[in-house]
């Protein structure tokens, strides 16, 4: 087998099996470092994996395609957003199963979701397969780790980029509860308004919460748990805010999931609190006209000024720069 390393679990990362060796009983093989210093010391296997690592080039193709007609952006035009926002877009996709939501013609044109990495995709770009009992089978996630694996899935046609709440190495706990703020109807001018009101309710319980445009129509607020809780105790914890905030401005806001009885109010969304529920990635482009993108902000951000379309692949990366610091990253850290 070659691998890319032992985790702290005493399993393999990354196993690719190789070949049998026929000229080694069973009773030979051993863990690197489990035996004495002088038996790890012996002439080392004969391997046929690489001495260097894969080169990492992604071949792209159809650069030229418009991706959004009435902008004239083209799909490499989207390559060059997601290279130029990577720094800050990595840290949401690291461990983490990513699925995709692809886009061969464009945003006018035919789309799927896809969870299975093809069987084409090369090497050095990170796999990792989960049981679905929902398909009773397991799927293939991609895990894009380095900027020329993101490139590769976009390079694929895809635009958005949805993520696990949890990382693979604690799937069951995850990074954080989520509040979205779902208009429909509903002016955004109430969308902000219960944003600030559960930034307070959060400050009185001595919880920090980040925030972003969902790069549609409405917000998300995230709460950090450190992956200190289960999904179950983080949708608990999501339907108690959520529960608070509605009946403080019940004439604005709602958990109600039927659409036609909610009427012109925000939808406060907290069940997407979920094993396998996903989030678009901070930063993820939308299929949307203007290319706008998922954007995270500061709380000092969400006033009545705010038009959260302004957020799109050709100013996200420049706007990132001039404010060197992003404001959601804390929701990756913290453990309130």
């Amino acid at each position: 087998m070659r691998y890319k390393e032992w985790t702290d679990e005493g399993l393999l990362r990354q196993p690719v099996f190789v070949r049998f060796r026929d000229d080694k009983p069973v009773s030979d093989a051993a863990k690197k470092g489990a035996g004495s210093r002088e038996r790890d010391q012996e002439v080392p296997v004969e391997s046929t994996a690489p001495r260097s690592p894969l080169p990492r080039e992604v071949k792209f193709s159809n650069l030229d395609k418009v991706f959004w007609p009435e902008e004239g952006y083209t799909k490499g035009d989207l390559i060059d957003y997601y290279r130029a926002i990577s720094p800050w877009l990595l840290p949401y996709l690291k461990d983490r199963p990513v699925v995709l939501t692809r886009y061969p013609d464009g945003i006018a044109g035919k789309s799927f979701f896809q969870k299975d990495a093809p069987g084409f995709v090369p090497d050095w770009i990170r796999t990792e397969k989960i049981w679905s009992e929902d398909t009773q089978r397991y799927i293939g996630y991609f895990v894009a780790e380095d900027v020329e694996s993101l490139l590769y899935i976009i390079n694929m046609g895809t635009i958005p980029l949805h993520i696990w709440g949890s990382r693979l190495t604690t799937l069951e706990q995850p990074d954080w509860c989520i509040l979205d703020l779902d208009p429909k109807a509903a002016p955004f001018l109430h969308v902000l308004k219960i944003a600030r009101a559960t930034k307070s309710l959060c400050d009185d319980l001595a919880l920090p919460c980040f925030i972003k445009t969902s790069g549609s129509t409405g917000l998300h607020v995230l709460i950090p748990l450190g992956r200190q809780c289960t999904y179950e105790q983080a949708r608990t914890l999501g339907g108690l805010l959520a529960r608070v905030i509605a009946a403080e401005l019940p004439d604005i806001a709602t958990i109600t999931r039927q659409v036609e009885r909610r009427g012109a109010r925000v939808y406060i969304d907290y069940v997407q609190n979920g094993y396998r529920r996903l989030l678009v990635a901070p930063f993820s482009a939308r299929p949307l006209p203007g290319a706008p993108v998922s954007m995270p902000l500061a709380w000092s951000d969400v006033t009545p000024p705010l038009d959260i379309r302004k957020f799109t692949i050709k100013n996200a990366p420049a706007l990132m720069k001039k404010r060197k610091d992003d404001p959601l990253r804390g929701v990756l850290e913290l453990k309130p």
